[in-house]
């Protein structure tokens, strides 16, 4: 019998939800550079093709080493512009920089006609990385920037000034507010970088909102668009889990299976405060600037923890939620797991005093190309169909492996004196503390409501939110939603 339309909306907004939820994970923060040499066309119009394919060139050859030097990569060169992209926004805004001057000097000895002069336009955001390419709203919304952009001029958007306002010796001025980008819904508030010797800073403008951050970064996409869309008795008010406030209440979309919240109100600031041994709260560093660095060194000083690297994570706000970027420690960065999480091959999980590798063994899986919806239903409804599919893999403090426990079935569960796998010696476990759950081709990892918690190691990276908890070393720090007071929030 063929679905209710209802029923069939019902189910691509899950379906939806599902794959926007699966594309997060898989997006990384990125700066994303256009350059543009202006006047081109006119060139050619006026020395003919073959010079103007000349200057092209010898401007691309002039613009991609400081791109390079400044640890950018470039994605690809079209015709007259450049598209790059970077780490982080800091070193993307003085390569800019370094670029304009570079031409400013060399168009000091020259005619008019034969100066060359570019525009550069910079955005902060969510991409999704493919090689060495780059895909998603950050790079649309570069190049409208660009498009905005005059001769001369390095214009970025909100979430990049968010990250560089605390810089000295960069002058930043509101470029305009409330452009309208081509193809773009929303309004967008345009910066622009003094790089002239002669340019003096003036009064630094207000921190972008946070409407203005989402829109720059993407985090107003995927999951947050469906919260835009009318879906009859799906909207409920409820208090925000894990909030250490009283009183503060978001706005929930239920979709399917999916919460999806809106954003909280204006003025939002955050601080990570370190977790005391006996679960109160201590010293709380807030998050004043972008790129905090929690280590030996840095803001967030964790120097009585021999297991913390010299610079081990960074945090940086941005909009309602804050970014958490693991710089290559050695131990990791862990987060705190307030749900399901999906595993994927290789991630690795703490209970207790056990760390566990997920292992996907290649023994008896089909290729993809050959696992049809039909045989996935079945997978997935057909207990220990999955076994030696996978494994848990223990690691000793050397991260070695230390033993290996097989997930063959369903569903397991691990703990001190219950489940399929026990640690009786660990006495940070709960008695059951966790579980593993296969659907098909996925694994799931879930707390059971333990005492000391489970956590996942991140991947790089990782968009955390008010109340949840991230492990570093031996330290626990939370990350906390304040209300600010300041006038222009």
């Amino acid at each position: 019998m063929e679905q209710e339309p209802s029923n069939r909306l019902e189910q691509l907004i899950r379906e939806r939800a599902r794959v926007d939820a699966e594309l997060e994970r898989c997006r990384e923060l990125v700066t994303v550079m256009f350059v543009d040499i202006v006047g081109s066309t006119r060139f050619y119009d006026e020395h003919g093709d073959v010079a103007g394919l000349v200057m092209v060139q010898k401007s691309v050859e002039m613009l991609v080493p400081p791109i390079e030097e400044h640890g950018g990569t470039v994605i690809k060169t079209i015709g007259d512009a450049i598209l790059a992209r970077f780490t982080d926004a800091k070193p993307a805004v003085l390569c800019a920089i370094e670029m304009q001057r570079n031409l400013a000097e060399r168009n000091r000895d020259k005619d008019v006609k034969d100066e060359i002069h570019i525009r550069v336009a910079i955005n902060l955001g969510l991409a999704l990385l493919t090689g060495n390419d780059v895909f998603g709203d950050v790079v649309n919304v570069a190049s409208r920037i660009e498009s905005a952009t005059e001769g001369d001029e390095i214009s970025i958007s909100a979430s990049v000034y968010e990250k560089i306002q605390h810089l000295p010796n960069i002058p930043v001025r509101k470029k305009a507010s409330a452009v309208e980008l081509k193809g773009k819904a929303g309004k967008l508030d345009l910066y622009a970088i003094g790089w002239k010797p002669e340019e003096i800073a003036g009064p630094a403008p207000p921190r972008p909102s946070n409407e203005q951050l989402a829109m720059a970064t993407g985090l107003h996409t995927g999951l947050a668009d469906l919260a835009q869309r009318r879906v009859p008795n799906s909207v409920a008010i409820k208090p925000r889990e894990g909030s250490q406030g009283a009183g503060r209440f978001t706005k929930t979309l239920i979709v399917g299976s999916h919460q999806i919240d809106e954003k909280p109100e204006k003025g939002l600031r955050f601080v990570v405060a370190r977790v005391c041994p006996d679960g109160s709260l201590g010293r709380r560093y807030p998050l004043d600037r972008p790129g905090m660095v929690a280590g030996q060194q840095g803001e967030i000083l964790l120097s009585d923890d021999a297991m913390v690297a010299p610079q081990h994570a960074r945090f940086t706000q941005l909009g309602d939620g804050v970014y958490v970027e693991d710089l290559g420690s050695p131990r990791g960065v862990f987060l705190g797991l307030r749900g399901p999480y999906r595993l994927r091959d290789g991630d690795t999980i703490l209970i207790g005093q056990q760390r566990l590798r997920l292992v996907l063994e290649a023994a008896g899986v089909p290729p993809a190309s050959d696992v049809s919806s039909s045989a996935t239903a079945v997978m997935a409804a057909s207990p220990g169909i999955g076994k030696s599919l996978a494994s848990l893999v223990r690691l000793n403090s050397n991260g070695q492996e230390d033993g290996r426990y097989l997930v063959d079935e369903a569903e397991i569960s691990l703990g001190r004196a219950k489940g399929t796998h026990t640690f009786p010696d660990d006495l940070y476990l709960s008695t059951a503390h966790a579980r593993i759950i296969a659907k098909g081709d996925q694994y799931w990892v879930e707390d059971l409501g333990s005492t000391n918690g489970t956590f996942v190691r991140i991947r790089k990276r990782v968009l955390t939110h008010d109340g949840d908890t991230l492990l570093i070393g031996k330290q626990l720090l939370r990350v906390l939603a304040q209300q600010s007071t300041r006038a222009q929030d």
